[in-house]
């Protein structure tokens, strides 16, 4: 009887863990498709998008480059960002969903330029997300104040 019990806990607490890597994997492949959206990923986006991922999975069982490259080889075989907004839409709060947002900006500034398609692919990350204009303009103000940058 106690087996059986122990045997249902199981694999519920796999399929847990399963979901928090692969919403680690989604925030980091949003991450990414800022960072190379301007056709050049600096040594200063990848320490921040790094700095990000450890702000938003903590402490995880996963290093940080091995999550990375994962999230590369997820993003070169998919076909879009949907099933990743998704999963980070289904699994987050409007508040992480924001402060997500705002990592991205931070990913952006990070080369002190923000490329015409660095926004865009923030917007588009955000429209997909759900998030309103007002926090999608707050946190590009937040990440610019933070960095001591003009927006």
């Amino acid at each position: 009887m106690a087996f059986k019990w122990l045997t249902r806990l199981i694999p519920q607490a796999s399929e847990g863990e399963e979901n928090s890597n692969a919403l680690s994997r989604a925030i980091a492949v949003l991450m990414l498709e800022v960072a190379q959206s301007d056709f050049e990923e600096t040594e200063e986006e990848t320490s921040t998008l790094l700095a990000g991922l450890a702000e938003h999975i903590g402490e995880n069982s996963q290093p940080l480059e091995d999550l990375l490259a994962s999230a590369r080889d997820d993003k070169a075989n998919s076909a879009g960002l949907y099933e990743f907004t998704r999963l980070a839409c289904t699994e987050m709060g409007l508040a992480e969903r924001c402060a997500l947002i705002e990592q991205l900006w931070n990913i952006a500034y990070a080369d002190g330029v923000i490329d015409k398609y660095e926004e865009a692919a923030i917007r588009k990350v955000s429209e997909l997300l759900y998030v309103p204009h007002s926090d999608f303009i707050k946190a590009k103000l937040a990440a610019a104040s933070a960095l001591n940058k003009t927006p």
